[in-house]
């Protein structure tokens, strides 16, 4: 299993090595209040399969500033429509970059599900965009 050490998320190679972390055997499925097939997010498609909530990006692209706050939209009512204890999957496929403002969203979506007792994973992320993850510090 390729999971890669970040102090805030968890981030895994594949997406099939990530349904499996979030998922052991033993626990059950979060609830949820809506099905996604309601959901509607500008940046965002949302699916559900074995009890993991899987977010994708609608549109391979960067994500600098200028989306933050769209992004910031979209996970707000994201967060507000998961239920406790849900699993889920953010899937990178195609994200080519992506700036330190969209990661606050993404830290504070993270806290907000956190705080309902619910897990995020992350996972196909390109080398850059993982690499945006783990910025060079500085002297």
């Amino acid at each position: 299993m390729a999971k890669y050490r970040h102090r805030i998320f968890e981030m895994y190679e594949f997406r099939d090595e990530t349904i499996s972390a979030l998922t052991p055997r033993e626990e059950k499925a979060g609830t949820e209040a809506t099905t996604p097939e309601s959901w509607a997010f500008k940046h965002l498609v949302v699916s559900r399969s074995a009890g993991v909530t899987h977010v994708q990006f609608k549109e391979s692209q960067t994500f600098g500033e200028e989306t933050a706050s769209q992004l910031s939209d979209d996970f707000a009512q994201l967060a507000d429509k998961l239920g406790r204890d849900s699993k889920v999957l953010l899937d990178f496929t195609g994200v080519k970059s992506i700036g330190s403002a969209s990661i606050d969203v993404l830290v504070l979506f993270n806290q907000t599900l956190q705080s309902k007792g619910s897990r995020i994973a992350l996972c196909c992320l390109d080398p850059t965009t993982r690499e945006s993850f783990f910025p060079t510090r500085s002297p």
